[in-house]
């Protein structure tokens, strides 16, 4: 080999060293920063590719009494200083369904396992291209969270959003360096529920301003009976799923604010009226009318033989009554690699011991299976029918919070009929006019501006945005917390 050949492969070999070094994960390289509480720093995640961001997880203790313990997922922004980013936290909904599962693993997280559950791949459009981003599991009893106290696995709205708000008290002395960053929380579902009541907790405990709370993003939200049920029941007739005589059935006989789409089998009370006997004939049709669609996204198919994830999306079976079979499956992503049976891979791949291991996760002594919906929290029925329309008028509307809710228009769970519905409620004054909103020269979905509140629509996306329009997702977080028009 001649001198100049020589150099040239020697320099082809330190330019193929700085790439390989400069792929490597950077959790291998933050160890020093995190010295204090290095028991939570992700050191190797099994099956991920490298990373450069760091990620933490653990647990937080938010009743040493009670022992019970909110588990989290800490990924930062794939920024050049994560410090100077956003923090978001997220929740899914349910109640009683993981974020972890959810939103880090099937949504809006870095990453998505394959059909083996094995390994991880890539998210492209993973919210932490703009924000460092908290995905909790509330209440204690949910994914890997616990309680050392049997009755706290029976709760509700109250002590969920408390329990929330203690996990940030402390989660930003952990990380106190993030602590002065824009903080906001954002979810979906039932976390209609959640996020408000966390807001409205925050603006009331936290004094002192040591959150530096700037606002909130709530998707497809469950958050007024009334509403809810009907812009259900309007959407499925509206879309030619149900006929014009279970629609007007309903209508005219189901109490839409304590039963109708939302009675569940499992409440056991007696039907008291015969309104009550005919409203669950009309539901019991439209369900036998709707056939086996997949009704989190009504343009796509159901995922056939899915029996894993047929039990865990608990929230489905409370809207519709509708024991889990092959309404029980998620959506179809639009792109065509996309795997629409994902809930099975990310059980299986949260249950594997070396994983559990690397997310410092079902530490107690007691082992025990991760699903992705609760089998053992009791949620109080009440607050799962409680309007949280008080919330915004007494509470989030009169403060300097930035608020957006967005919906994606093809879910037929709580879909876009029912927010318009309750937004309209408010009396808000229009300041910007409806109008579409682009992204690669589509129509991504229409917006529209009020005093204190944007409303968006996002096209072709179902019950989860995030997870069946990702870019388009991502493309409306980022505006939404860097003030921008979108």
């Amino acid at each position: 080999m001649d001198s100049s050949l020589r150099s040239i492969v020697g320099l082809s070999l330190i330019c193929l060293v700085a790439i390989v070094a400069a792929d490597r994960p950077l959790i291998r390289q933050v160890t020093n920063r995190y010295r204090k509480f290095n028991d939570h720093l992700i050191q190797e995640l099994p099956g991920a590719p490298p990373v450069p961001f760091a990620m933490h997880s653990g647990y937080v203790t938010v009743d040493e009494a009670a022992g019970r313990a909110l588990f989290y997922w800490f990924v930062e922004a794939e920024v050049a200083d994560p410090t100077t980013a956003p923090v978001t936290l997220w929740l899914n909904g349910g109640p009683g369904c993981s974020s972890v599962g959810g939103g880090a693993l099937s949504e809006l997280g870095p990453f998505y396992p394959d059909k083996e559950g094995k390994a991880l791949l890539t998210n492209p459009y993973s919210w932490n291209k703009v924000s460092n981003v908290i995905f909790l599991e509330s209440p204690a009893g949910v994914g890997f969270s616990y309680t050392n106290t049997s009755a706290d696995l029976i709760t509700g709205d109250e002590r969920t959003a408390l329990d929330s708000y203690e996990f940030l008290v402390k989660f930003f002395k952990m990380y106190e360096e993030f602590a002065k960053a824009p903080f906001y929380i954002a979810g979906e579902s039932y976390a209609g529920h959640y996020v408000p009541q966390l807001a409205a907790t925050i603006l009331k405990l936290d004094t002192d301003s040591a959150i530096n709370f700037q606002g909130i993003a709530v998707g497809n939200a469950w958050t007024d009976a009334s509403h809810d049920n009907f812009g259900a029941i309007f959407y499925w007739w509206t879309h030619a799923l149900i006929s014009d005589t279970s629609f007007y059935g309903m209508v005219k006989t189901c109490n839409l604010s304590s039963s109708g789409p939302l009675r569940e089998y499992q409440q056991g009370r007696l039907k008291s009226s015969r309104a009550e006997l005919q409203c669950d004939d009309y539901i019991d049709l439209s369900t036998k009318e709707m056939g086996d669609i997949n009704i989190y996204e009504i343009y796509v198919d159901v995922c056939v033989g899915a029996s894993a994830q047929a039990e865990t999306k608990h929230f489905a079976k409370q809207l519709n009554r509708l024991r889990r079979g092959a309404l029980g499956a998620l959506p179809l992503k639009t792109s065509a690699n996309y795997d629409p049976c994902i809930d099975n891979e990310v059980e299986v791949y949260l249950n594997r011991p070396e994983v559990q291991e690397a997310l410092h996760a079902n530490v107690t002594g007691l082992k025990y299976r991760w699903t992705d919906c609760s089998d053992i929290v009791d949620y109080s029925y009440e607050d799962l029918l409680s309007s949280v329309i008080p919330v915004y008028t007494d509470i989030l509307l009169k403060s300097k919070l930035r608020i957006l809710i967005f919906s994606g228009d093809t879910d037929a769970i709580v879909p876009v009929t029912g927010s318009r519905s309750w937004i309209r409620t408010l009396d808000l004054k229009i300041v910007e006019d409806w109008r579409p909103y682009y992204l690669n020269q589509q129509v991504a979905g229409y917006v529209t501006k009020f005093d204190n509140m944007t409303f968006a629509t996002v096209r072709g996306a179902g019950h989860m945005v995030p997870y069946t329009q990702p870019e388009r997702g991502l493309y409306l977080f980022g505006n939404f917390i860097s003030d921008s028009a979108l």
